[in-house]
């Protein structure tokens, strides 16, 4: 009989597809050739990588200046006050150079008491940029870590310089020494943080305990008075908050001009904080002419100061029981000498003392840089000498934040919380497996000999049932008494 196929008949031939795809095709994936790195080197470069960084930062920097500035000039088209666009865009450079820590001249009156508020969005875009270059460049080193920084900043602080000639004018313009300063100044700020973060390289420093303590302790001690201040600020402003509308509808700025006020009033935020601080630490705060707002001192005359809506919130007489604002201090004090005897809690106290005493002095020169930020000049007359004595605020904020660190560094802390130590669950749970030296659970029972119930001592003749006898004699099955012998067999 001949064999019988499956298959199709031996006269037609199976013609396949001329452009058939491949069995299974859909389940692989196109295998992609690595680049050679030989071309993308230069990409990695951290010297390149920086100042990309700086491009990027002066970029976006300058962007969001120009921006409020353009909506001015939308505000006013059509206006009596029509601006041109060219004209926005040089007040956009303006205060970029503003934001960058310069001084601005308007009208020959130089203008000192600066929003530096504004400083934050370069210093935020600063150190991003450094960071990203870092970690693109994988620089691990610290001159790795250089290389990543330095030609950045010399690039943005000759952004800095071409801008400040493109759009100073004999009305307004910043002077190129003071843009270049600042420009400098905030880039290695910046930068420096950016990067040393991203690498990596300030936890791998060999920095002794003691002065990681020290400056944490100054740092939140300088924050709480700060954060005090900004409440005390925050009370004040809403106290008088009739005063900021009314100053607010006198000043008729329209839509562009309100949305100028806003922003500028929002970049002075910062400045208004640091105010009520140096105000709780009992500094005062100076408006011009000789008048000081102090909590021990009554104003001596009235002080004449712009319509603008934040000033609202200088208090014109002090509040009751305001002798007790320094205070703060102190409890700023107790919050930096806690930590130091956290973190330095296996040290004597003498180490202790000497970290909060040094502390408490990085506590009063952060308060005095702040102060020396927030103080300067808005016109003239009146508003020629504004804001804090940097002096005195640093002194009082050393003093008071030493009484309260002091003690709360050298009491004896608390001892450390026990820590419990998990076992994992490959060690806790042993091997399912039998092994030669540990006989197999199974063997174990059979050779092991049945443990009766002690409780059941007599079966015959008990009124037990089968379920009480069943857990009794759970192994075999068996009940003593009785016999398992097949019927004929017994006798």
């Amino acid at each position: 009989m001949p064999p019988v196929s499956d298959g199709p008949p031996a006269s037609r031939s199976a013609t396949r597809p001329r452009f058939a795809l491949p069995h299974g095709w859909w389940r692989r994936r196109p295998s992609l050739r690595r680049p050679s790195s030989r071309g993308f080197g230069l990409l990695r470069q951290s010297w390149l990588l920086s100042l990309a960084a700086a491009l990027w930062a002066a970029a976006i920097g300058l962007l969001l200046a120009v921006a409020p500035m353009l909506i001015l000039w939308l505000g006013s088209t059509g206006s009596e006050t029509e601006i041109g666009w060219v004209q926005a865009l040089r007040w956009g450079g303006l205060l970029w150079l503003v934001a960058n820590g310069a001084s601005i001249s308007i009208a020959g009156i130089t203008l000192t008491l600066l929003p530096w508020g504004l400083l934050l969005v370069p210093l935020v875009l600063l150190s991003t940029g450094s960071a990203w270059a870092v970690r693109r460049s994988e620089a691990r080193e610290p001159l790795a870590v250089l290389l990543a920084v330095l030609p950045g900043v010399i690039l943005y602080t000759l952004i800095a310089a071409g801008i400040d000639v493109m759009v100073s004018e004999p009305v307004a313009r910043v002077d190129v020494l003071d843009a270049v300063l600042g420009a400098l100044v905030l880039a290695l700020l910046g930068s420096t943080w950016g990067a040393v973060r991203a690498s990596g390289l300030a936890d791998r420093l060999p920095i002794p305990i003691a002065v990681r303590a020290g400056v944490r302790a100054a740092a939140v001690s300088a924050a709480v008075v700060i954060g005090l201040g900004a409440i005390a600020a925050t009370v004040s402003l809403v106290v008088g908050i009739d005063d900021a509308i009314t100053m607010s509808r006198s000043l008729a700025a329209g839509a562009g001009g309100g949305v100028g006020l806003l922003l500028l009033g929002v970049a002075y935020v910062p400045v208004l904080v640091t105010w009520g601080a140096a105000y709780v630490l009992g500094a005062g705060v100076g408006l011009g002419g000789g008048v000081v707002l102090s909590p021990f001192l009554a104003t001596n005359a009235p002080a004449e100061l712009p319509a603008f809506p934040l000033l609202a919130a200088l208090p014109q007489q002090a509040p009751s029981m305001a002798w007790l604002l320094p205070v703060s201090g102190i409890v700023a004090g107790l919050f930096g000498g806690a930590l130091v005897a956290r973190i330095c809690r296996s040290e004597s106290r003498l180490v202790r003392l000497a970290v909060a005493a040094a502390a408490a002095v990085g506590a009063g020169l952060l308060l005095t840089v702040l102060a020396w930020l927030s103080s300067g000049s808005l016109g003239t007359g009146a508003l020629v000498d504004l804001g804090p004595d940097p002096m005195i605020v640093g002194v009082l904020g050393a003093v008071l934040v030493s009484i309260g660190a002091v003690p709360a560094a050298v009491s004896p802390s608390p001892p450390p919380r026990p820590s419990l130590a998990v076992a994992s669950t490959e060690e806790s749970i042993p091997d399912s497996e039998p092994t030669d030296a540990q006989p197999s659970t199974q063997e174990a029972t059979e050779d092991a000999p049945v443990e009766l119930d002690a409780t059941v001592t007599s079966v015959e003749g008990s009124d037990a049932s089968d379920s009480e006898l069943e857990l009794a004699y759970p192994v075999s099955g068996e009940v003593p008494g009785e016999s398992h012998e097949p019927e004929g067999q017994r006798e």
